[in-house]
């Protein structure tokens, strides 16, 4: 009898998880697994993976290595700062498993081909922002493909399983749900002797156990019946097989850091990070290139520059604060505390890596946290795999969406709901909500310009701007006087902050555009 030698290795590599009750390591072999993004969570994900023995790990992310990274991601090393995570990722994986197929891609997840996606059994978003996180939601949802999403931020993370509809697999138990649905239709019929019987249940706590027996159960069970008949034609398809996506949980997705740095510079800065995002502008005109964040010296230079607009702020608040009146009668120990107290709120002098945790819209991150988030979406990957190749090794999460407090080491599971509202998974075609941040002095022509910072390229001629209230027209291309004029301020037009502002295609754009309404929520930074 003739052993190959690999087969043997291998086997023995996997040894201890087949002992596992209901485990196929074929299953596994056969397996592959798509994580989009490559930092602490994913480099994370990759490893479980390929110690567990995956068949193929497809990896996405358009990130080069920092030296911050390498606190966090444990596939990374000193030396490797300025290549891409993706790449370096894969030539580690392949070390620790060299059994492994891995494909890379550094390049966005939206320019991807559908059949790299179509090819993965599971997706794993391991992201940093809202953005591709909806992007990929819409690609899974569309494609069918499970997803297991995660985030953390400082000593908090969550973890949410996206189960598609018609995805091909089990979630939930139809007897629970079929109890669920029983609880809740109990209370529309008019039924005495239950209602009564709820009343005494509150007044008499001590005869519960006695009148359910007698009251309660006899009328359930001519109610679960009822449910029972009707459950697969009117329940099912919204209960099983499926759980909220993560548009459902981000109805409106926060405004871009892009408009938000945008704004600040046509003002002046309000707080710790503007003087950063003002201080890199001030750099660029005094030395006639952006600062690298790899050299020393420029963020030595734009510590400096940031330093001296926090210190503006400062002075700045203090004169609004304490008139020329009030400081004549203010002694030198009021008027210490109330700079300290200024200083306290504005943050004490800038420290070296402030600069690029703020240009960079860094998160708080630590590698514990993080491996605690990675494991779970690892785990829940795991058992999606197996079940879409029939095998059972647990459950997927029911409620779908866990968030972890590090602090106080409490797991929460949130029993989140499938909005039928929702943009990606719901009833609703054709819309989008979009949330930009826009200065003070902002006009109509302004909207357009943040809808293109926020990635929608939209052309003014071919698209109308209107209340969604009460239909007052802002702009209207096809129309001539103030309905056509870009310069109109926001403010003139009685628009408020956190108002709301329709717009709906015209013309060729009516034909060509698959968003059919944009609803927009405008903040005034």
């Amino acid at each position: 009898m003739t052993v190959n030698k690999e087969d043997i290795k291998k086997s023995r590599m996997y040894a201890r998880q087949q002992l596992i009750e209901g485990w196929d390591q074929e299953i596994v072999n056969e397996g592959c697994l798509m994580i989009v993004g490559v930092g602490a969570l994913g480099c994370e994900i990759a490893k479980d993976f390929a110690l567990m023995g995956i068949g193929k790990i497809v990896l996405v992310d358009l990130d080069t290595i920092e030296t911050s990274n390498l606190s966090r991601q444990m596939l990374f090393k000193p030396g490797d700062e300025g290549r891409p995570k993706a790449e370096v990722a894969a030539e580690r994986l392949k070390d620790m498993n060299p059994f492994l197929k891995v494909e890379f891609y550094f390049e966005k997840l939206q320019k991807l081909p559908m059949s790299v996606y179509e090819e993965c059994d599971i997706v794993i978003a391991a992201l940093d922002n809202f953005n591709a996180r909806l992007d990929l939601n819409k690609i899974c949802l569309r494609l069918k493909k499970p997803m297991v999403e995660g985030g953390t931020v400082g000593f908090e993370g969550h973890v949410q399983v996206v189960i598609p509809e018609d995805s091909g697999l089990e979630y939930k138990n139809r007897e629970a749900e079929i109890e669920k649905v029983v609880e809740t239709k109990m209370w529309e019929f008019d039924n005495p002797e239950y209602l009564d019987a709820q009343k005494e249940i509150e007044q008499l706590e001590y005869l519960i156990e006695r009148l359910k027996i007698e009251k309660l159960n006899p009328f359930r069970k001519l109610v679960r019946k009822q449910v029972e008949e009707e459950f697969d034609k009117k329940y099912a398809k919204d209960s099983l097989d499926i759980t909220p996506c993560y548009r459902c949980l981000v109805p409106i997705p926060p405004a871009d850091d892009k408009l938000v740095a945008a704004c600040t510079l046509k003002g002046l800065p309000r707080n710790r990070n503007h003087c950063v995002i003002k201080a890199e502008v001030n750099f660029e005109k005094e030395y006639g290139f952006k600062p690298d964040m790899n050299v020393d010296d420029d963020v030595v230079k734009l510590m400096a520059l940031a330093q001296e607009e926090l210190e503006e702020l400062r002075t700045r608040v203090f004169n609004e604060n304490v008139s020329t009146e009030k400081l004549e009668i203010l002694t030198t120990e009021e008027i210490k505390e109330w700079k300290d107290n200024i200083k306290e709120t504005f943050g004490t002098d800038y420290k070296f890596e402030e600069m690029e945790n703020i240009l960079g819209n860094k998160i708080a991150a630590i590698q514990s946290v993080s491996s605690i988030i990675s494991s779970i979406q690892s785990q829940e990957a795991l058992k999606l795999l197996f079940r879409l190749h029939g095998r059972n090794i647990g459950p997927p999460m029911d409620p779908p969406y866990v968030n972890y407090n590090g602090v106080y080491g409490q797991f929460d599971h949130l029993d989140i709901i499938k909005r039928d509202d929702c943009l990606a998974c719901g009833k609703i075609e054709g819309e989008e909500n979009v949330q930009i941040v826009v200065p003070f002095d902002a006009d109509i022509g302004y909207i357009f310009k943040a809808m293109r910072i926020t990635g929608h390229e939209l052309e003014p001629i071919v698209w109308m701007i209107t209340n969604p209230v009460n239909k007052e027209m802002f702009w209207n291309p096809y129309m001539s006087g103030e309905f056509k004029d870009p310069t109109i301020k926001l403010t003139a037009l009685k628009i408020k902050s956190n108002d709301i502002v329709t717009l709906t295609p015209l013309g060729k754009a009516k034909v060509e555009s698959e968003i059919k309404k944009y609803n927009v929520i405008i903040t005034y930074m």
